[in-house]
C-alpha cells in the first residue's frame, strides 16, 4: 500500500563544489518562524483531524511528585490510558501512518503491539535557543569539500529550522538542543528471542555539549561535542576509557577519539571508531556508525529528503526509567516491552539515505524519521544489499527536567535485528540517571591526559 506524504519538499540543493556553500533561506522565507512554523521550524498548528495538537511550548514544569534536584523524572501523564493498540490483526487500518519498520515488526512478530496515546508536544526550548534558531536561519548554510560535511554561520540553536535538504535535517539532529553538560549512565545490553540478557557494559558518560554553552557565540575549536565514557561494568569493561569528539565539518577535521585500556595502560587514538566498523564495547551488536541512533561522517550515503509524514513513534517514555522497573520488566524478548513504551502520533521528517557508487557499507539504504519538534532521531530503518530490512533503530524520548536547561532527551535506542531475532538496547535504565545543567564540566577530562588520569592503572 502507497504511503501517503503529507507534503513533499520541492526545493533541493545542487552538489556542493569543493569549498563552496549552500545558501542559508532568504529573509521573506525565515518571516514564516514564529508565524506559521516555531522558532525551532515545526508547524505550529494542529492536524487536520485534531490528532497532533497545536505547538503551546512544550513542557515546562515538572510531573507531579518530582523533587528538585532529582534525577527520577516522573511521569507527568501517568493517569492516561491508551486511546487504542495497533497489531498484527488490525495493522492493514493503520499503515498510512506506520514506517516500514513498523510494518516489519507486525509482520515478524505476532504478538508484538503499539499501545497508542494521546499526542502531548512536549519538547522545550530557552528563549535564547530560539532567538538563536530563527538567527541561524539567515546565515547557516552547509559547507565542506563533500556534501554534508559540515556546518557553518550557526550557534546555539537549531541550525536549518527551514531545511532544504537531507544533509540539513541530519544535522538540524546532530545539533539538536540539550544542555551544554551532561551526565549520563549508559547501560547495554543484547537480549535474545528467548529473553536471555547479556549486560554488554555500564558506562558513566560527561558529555561537553559545547554548540549549546550560552556564556559563548561559537564553539571554542572545531568539535561541536566532546563524550567521556568511563567503564564501571562488568569486569572486562572497568578501566575502558574513552573520548569521542564530533566534528562540525569533516572536511577540516574527522571524528577524534581517544582510547585507554588498563592492559595497555596508554592512551591512543582510535580511528576505527567509524562507519561500520563493529563497535567492540557493545560486542559487536552495533557499527560505530549506529552508535546513538547515527553519528558521523555522511559522505558514504546520498541523503535525500522525501518530505514529512504523520507516524506513530515512541515519545514521552518514562516508565521503563523508573528505580522500580527491573531489568527484565523492560527487556523481554524479541522486542522491549510494549506495556512500557508509549507511542504518539508525530510530524516527522522523512530522509532517505541511499549507499553511493563505488562507496562500501553493510547498509545500502536507509531511511530516517525526525521529529519535527525536538529534531531528534525518533527511528531508522536499515536496509541490505538485498534490499531487505536488516535492522530498526528505535528511540524512546522523554523530557529531562531542569529549570534552566530543560529537553527532550535522546539517550535511550534500542537496534532490532531482523535477521537474528536479538535486540540491542542502549542507554539509561532504570535509574533516572540523566544529569543536566547550563554549565560546560570540567574541559580538561577532555584531553589524552584527562583520559590517562582517569584511568584504572
Amino acid at each position: 500500500m502507497k504511503r501517503k506524504i503529507w507534503f513533499l519538499v520541492a526545493l533541493f540543493a545542487g552538489l556542493q563544489g569543493g569549498g563552496t556553500a549552500f545558501a542559508a533561506v532568504d529573509a521573506d522565507a525565515a518571516k514564516s518562524l514564529g508565524t506559521t512554523l516555531t522558532d525551532f521550524g515545526a508547524e505550529k498548528a494542529g492536524n487536520a483531524d485534531g490528532s497532533i495538537p497545536a505547538y503551546s511550548g512544550g513542557l515546562t514544569e515538572p510531573g507531579p511528585g518530582y523533587k528538585a534536584g532529582s534525577t527520577v523524572y516522573p511521569d507527568p501523564f501517568a493517569s492516561e490510558k491508551p486511546i487504542f493498540t495497533i497489531d498484527a490483526k488490525n495493522m492493514a487500518e493503520h499503515e498510512s501512518n506506520l514506517s516500514a519498520g513498523q510494518i516489519a515488526m507486525f509482520k515478524k512478530y505476532p504478538d508484538y503491539r503499539m499501545e497508542v496515546y494521546p499526542t502531548h508536544r512536549t519538547a522545550p526550548y530557552p528563549d535564547w535557543v530560539l532567538k538563536n534558531s530563527s538567527a541561524n536561519a539567515t546565515k547557516a548554510h552547509l559547507v565542506g569539500s563533500i556534501e554534508g560535511d559540515g556546518v557553518s554561520g550557526a550557534y546555539g540553536g537549531i541550525p536549518f529550522p527551514i531545511p532544504k535538504n537531507g544533509y540539513e535535517v541530519m544535522w538540524n539532529f546532530y545539533l539538536h538542543w540539550m544542555s551544554a553538560g551532561r551526565i549520563v549512565r549508559n547501560e547495554s545490553y543484547l537480549v535474545e528471542p528467548d529473553g536471555g540478557r547479556t549486560l554488554l557494559g555500564t558506562f558513566t558518560g560527561t558529555y561537553c555539549n559545547q554548540y549549546y554553552d550560552p556564556s559563548a557565540t561559537s564553539v571554542p575549536d572545531l568539535y561541536y561535542l566532546k563524550q567521556l565514557e568511563v567503564g564501571n561494568a562488568p569486569s572486562s569493561q572497568v578501566g575502558y576509557n574513552l573520548i569521542l569528539s564530533y566534528s562540525l565539518n569533516y572536511s577540516q577535521a574527522d571524528i577524534l577519539n581517544w582510547l585507554y585500556t588498563p592492559g595497555q595502560r596508554r592512551v591512543r587514538t582510535a580511528p576505527e571508531f567509524t562507519y561500520d566498523t563493529p563497535a567492540a564495547n557493545f560486542d559487536g551488536a552495533l557499527t560505530y556508525d549506529e552508535v546513538g541512533m547515527f553519528s558521523g561522517r555522511m559522505d558514504r550515503f546520498d541523503f535525500k529528503l522525501i518530505g514529512k509524514k504523520e507516524i506513530y513513534i515512541p515519545y514521552n517514555v518514562y516508565k521503563p526509567y523508573m528505580p522500580s522497573t527491573p531489568v527484565q520488566g523492560f527487556l523481554t524478548g524479541k522486542f522491549p516491552n510494549p506495556d512500557m513504551v508509549r507511542f504518539e502520533k508525530h510530524r516527522v521528517w522523512v530522509v532517505e539515505a541511499t549507499l553511493k557508487s563505488g562507496q562500501r557499507h553493510i547498509m545500502s539504504r536507509r531511511t530516517f524519521y525526525v521529529d519535527e519538534d525536538s529534531w531528534i532521531l525518533d527511528e531508522v530503518d536499515e536496509y541490505d544489499h538485498a534490499g531487505q530490512l536488516y535492522r530498526i533503530g528505535i528511540d524512546f524520548p522523554s523530557v529531562i527536567y531542569d529549570p534552566a536547561a530543560s529537553y527532550l532527551t535522546d539517550a535511550r535506542y534500542a537496534f532490532v535485528d531482523l535477521t537474528k531475532g536479538s535486540y540491542f538496547f542502549g542507554g539509561e535504565f532504570g535509574t533516572g540517571y540523566e544529569k543536566s545543567g547550563p554549565k560546560l564540566p570540567d574541559t580538561s577530562r577532555f584531553t589524552p591526559s584527562g583520559l590517562m588520569n582517569a584511568g584504572v592503572r
